[in-house]
Formats: structure tokens, sequence, C-alpha cells
């Protein structure tokens, strides 16, 4: 059964596969995808990691850090094409499980990172130790998604073109008030007053 990836975790795949390859390792570990994952600034996965607590960051700098400590073979394209194999194959099955779990056909990058943080190898016991395990990643996508049951997300091959789209295109007035960050309103009392009688019109249709 081939596994079927969202674009975004496709690229993920994709580039643990070529770091692997670019450092002599004959396999794709969980450690790999785990790095590319943490780089992926626009990625669920990322934003998962980081909503429980970790530091993106600091997981990529020890990941990479682990991966480079790894066995390698010289000369160029020693290592052939990397594959995933133990667990880093396990990794992928674990996450295709979770996306099974909540019906889903394509396995998103948060898919990918509770996957890694559902085994027993070295990047499993790194997310542990950051307080990122399975449990505290699966809350994370949950606060992600307010309002959303998992099981009900839209399936799609491309989750992070409308993920979190109010907080990359909106602009939070309230937050920037705040944080006394909005230029004050001089001379407009009446016209606030009208719009604030206006939206809290209980039977009329607001223009």
């Amino acid at each position: 059964m081939e596994f079927q990836f969202t674009t975004r975790s496709e690229e993920a795949v994709t580039a643990a596969a070529e770091r692997a390859a670019e450092l002599g390792n004959h396999q794709i570990s969980s450690m790999h995808l785990l790095w590319v994952l943490t780089q992926q600034t626009d990625g669920i996965g990322r934003a998962a990691l980081e909503a429980a607590g970790a530091d993106p960051e600091e997981v990529a700098r020890r990941a990479e850090e682990a991966v480079r400590a790894l066995p390698q073979v010289s000369g160029p394209g020693a290592a052939g094409h990397p594959t995933f194999v133990g667990p880093g194959f396990d990794a992928l099955e674990a996450a295709r499980r979770e996306a099974d779990s909540q019906n889903r056909t394509y396995l998103s990058t948060e898919h990918l990172m509770i996957g890694i943080a559902l085994g027993k190898d070295p990047a499993a016991k790194l997310l542990a130790g950051v307080g990122a395990g399975p449990r505290a990643l699966r809350d994370a996508v949950t606060r992600l998604h307010p309002g959303k049951d998992p099981m009900n997300q839209t399936d799609t091959q491309n989750p992070e073109s409308t993920f979190q789209s109010l907080e990359k295109y909106g602009v939070d007035l309230t937050e920037l008030a705040r944080e006394g960050r909005l230029d004050p309103v001089i001379g407009r009392d009446a016209e606030i007053r009208r719009v604030v009688q206006v939206l809290s019109r209980r039977t009329k249709n607001n223009p």
C-alpha cells in the first residue's frame, strides 16, 4: 500500500532523502525526517511542535547533530538512493495509522510528527524530552484547529494553504489595542457611537 502525502509532507520526505544522500547515509531515519519537519516554517507539524511547548529551532539543532553523527559512507554518490527502513519506515507507518484514525486520505506533516513521537528510537526520545510526546502533539493539533473535530477536518492534499489563514492575512485589532499600537481616534466620538449603535441592533439588519 502506497503512502499518500500532502504537498508539505511529500516535500519533507523528499528533503529527508536528499539530506541522507548528501551526508552519505544509507538509510533515512526518523531523525532525518524530524530535522526537515522542524525547518518547514509553514508546516503544521512544526506548528504543533511549537504549540506543544517545544522550541522548533532547538529540536532542529539537536536533530541535525544526531544526523551528522550517524555512520557515513565516503565518495560521491556512495550512499546511492537512501530508503526508509527500521525506525524511519516505522514512523511513516505510524503516521498512516494516525491519519487513518481520523479518516484522512493524506498524511500531513502533523501526522508525520506524531508518527515519529510514537516510536522508541532517539528521535522519539528527543521529542519526549522536550515535552512533545504523542499526547502533547495531538492536544496541540486540536488547539491549532479550534472548534474542529479531527474526524471532520477537510481532507485535502494541501491543508497548509488554509491553515491559520486568519492569522496569516488578518489583523488582530484587539491585540494591537492591548499593546498600545493603534493610533488614537480623535474627533470621531459621534461616528463611533453611531457605529456601536448600528452594530448593537438586535432586530434590524446591519448595513
